[in-house]
């Protein structure tokens, strides 16, 4: 369902196309000729252009082919202003669809109800707001830490396993992308604990992420793509359901695309 948010940001990249095309049409004015306008004409297969000012009549002056570029000025600044013309429309369309949109209007027709009543409705649709908390707020069986294993928490304190899921982790709650730790998931091959469980609201999945951190390490790097085979086996791929990240001892994993890499999830999951 479309929300008050999806709107909005359509309307600023409405607002900031506008003011882009503002500055090109000022900027292409400087380089045409004065209150001139563009005629094309077909002669034979293919088109001879001509300049239209007030002092040139309805024909205008034919334009020679050393002068298509001063065409090409004309054509566009023509494009622009038709294409502002269309979107200052589409966006004052949005701004009257915004000022009377409603979020969740399943919630707004029960809160119109007396409040005994509401206890007698159920719902036929669950708003994005409250599928993320009941998600979010499952009970699941977590793996243990052997004693002794290194102690690495996040700026939230949850406890994870190595420092590179440290700095996932934190990036995740930094973007505000929820997810579980080691969330359990039944494979045909066995249960396995993704290191991360990340969920896609647009269409309401779960989104898998594995992080294999030393495959320099021949058998660790066996027992990884053994995993990615068993996720494979049970339908699940890399892009559709599963996310690999790998690094290795040499090659630490890059904290730069790490965070571009996350910012483009978040758009790919709707948040």
């Amino acid at each position: 369902m479309i929300r008050v948010k999806d709107i909005t940001e359509e309307i600023r990249i409405i607002e900031e196309e506008l003011n882009r095309i503002s500055d090109e049409i000022i900027k292409l004015n400087k380089k045409a000729p004065q209150g001139a306008r563009l005629r094309a004409a077909k002669h034979g297969k293919v088109y001879q252009y001509f300049l239209r000012t007030k002092d040139s009549g309805i024909n205008g002056i034919y334009l020679k082919k050393d002068n298509v570029k001063t065409a090409a000025v004309l054509a566009q600044i023509e494009y622009d202003e038709h294409l502002a013309m269309i979107l200052r429309r589409e966006l004052d369309a949005l701004m009257l669809i915004k000022e009377s949109w409603v979020d969740s209007p399943y919630i707004l027709a029960k809160n119109k109800m007396a409040v005994g009543k509401r206890e007698l409705v159920s719902l036929p649709y669950v708003s994005d707001e409250s599928y993320i908390t009941n998600w979010r707020n499952q009970i699941y069986e977590k793996l243990n830490f052997r004693e002794g294993y290194p102690e690495y928490f996040t700026r939230q304190g949850l406890r994870v396993r190595s420092k590179s899921e440290v700095l996932i982790a934190d990036m995740l709650d930094e973007m505000a992308i929820p997810y579980l730790y080691e969330k359990p998931l039944q494979l045909m091959t066995g249960t396995v604990h993704p290191d991360f469980t990340l969920l896609n609201i647009k269409e309401r999945k779960e989104l898998y992420w594995e992080h294999f951190g030393m495959m320099d390490e021949i058998e660790y790097r066996n027992i990884a793509f053994n995993k990615i085979r068993n996720y494979e086996s049970s339908g699940l791929y890399q892009y559709d359901s599963v996310i690999w990240t790998y690094e290795s001892g040499n090659n630490p994993i890059n904290t730069r695309d790490l965070r571009k890499m996350i910012r483009k999830l978040k758009e790919l999951l709707g948040y």
